[in-house]
């Protein structure tokens, strides 16, 4: 009878039956990450998907413990995914600046492929988002494995050790959060830890993108944030800054704000 009630629930709820979460390790090539899935869900309906980078030093376990985060994808119809950094922080990738160790770029594509596999998934609403060396890793996966996610919230976090030239993915939606009094990873100079500054960054992506350069403000949502959006490009894709006048920090909430960002975007986009 219990393998007959199994049956029934693979059956009917093909997706669920498959599903690994709730504290459980979802084992893939070179890791493991945690996924939460909306506590509503009816087992079939496409679902958003939030994959977040913890930042340096930090677990995939330490993330699922800010409840305020989980729910800031959940609340939204979306999968809070946690990947695992294998050393205690992600490494650089592509060609001529990837640092030895696992190879992130293989990981995360073993990552998303095993998400997609358990769950359906609505590309319309992929966002990858991250914190400090975690947002590294988004600016990384941004630049060279963009066709990944539709859209990057990275926070407090861009290139280390130097900047690639281009980046080969192409075009992206990238909206980027940083305190101007970040001193752990400078917004506009050489950080401590040889971070790169931002705007640089943001200069790159935007030839990539083919924008004109003209900025404009915008709504930020919080009242914490200014915002400018770079959005006349010959791609369509959008770049966004928001600044705030704190430090070296992250609320939870931001993660999900994120995902109002990705719904606000243009179609096509």
């Amino acid at each position: 009878m219990r393998l007959i009630s199994l049956l029934l629930v693979f059956l009917l709820f093909p997706f669920a039956a498959m599903a690994c979460g709730d504290g459980n390790r979802c084992k893939v090539d070179g890791g493991y990450y945690l996924a939460a899935v909306p506590d509503d869900w009816d087992g079939k309906t496409p679902l958003g998907l939030v994959v977040y980078f913890h930042g340096w030093g930090g677990t995939p376990e330490g993330t699922f413990r800010n409840k305020s985060m989980l729910r800031g994808a959940t609340n939204r119809d979306a999968i809070f995914v946690a990947p695992f950094a294998k050393t205690g922080y992600w490494k650089q990738i592509g060609k001529g600046r990837a640092e030895g160790g696992r190879d992130e770029a293989a990981y995360i594509r073993a990552v998303m492929a095993d998400v997609r596999r358990r769950w359906p998934i609505d590309q319309s609403r992929t966002l990858a988002s991250g914190f400090s060396r975690g947002a590294s890793m988004v600016w990384n996966v941004a630049c060279y494995t963009g066709d990944l996610f539709r859209g990057y919230a990275p926070i407090a976090g861009g290139f280390w050790n130097d900047n690639p030239a281009t980046c080969p993915s192409g075009p992206v939606n990238l909206r980027h959060i940083h305190g101007l009094k970040d001193k752990v990873v400078a917004y506009d100079e050489i950080g401590i830890y040889d971070s790169m500054p931002i705007p640089d960054g943001i200069d790159i992506l935007a030839r990539v993108n083919g924008d004109s350069g003209k900025k404009r403000n915008v709504p930020s949502g919080d009242r914490r944030l200014t915002c400018t959006r770079q959005d006349q490009s010959r791609s369509g894709r959008v770049l966004e800054v928001c600044l705030h006048p704190r430090g070296h920090s992250i609320p939870g909430e931001w993660v999900g704000h994120g995902l109002d960002w990705l719904a606000g975007l243009p179609k096509g986009s």
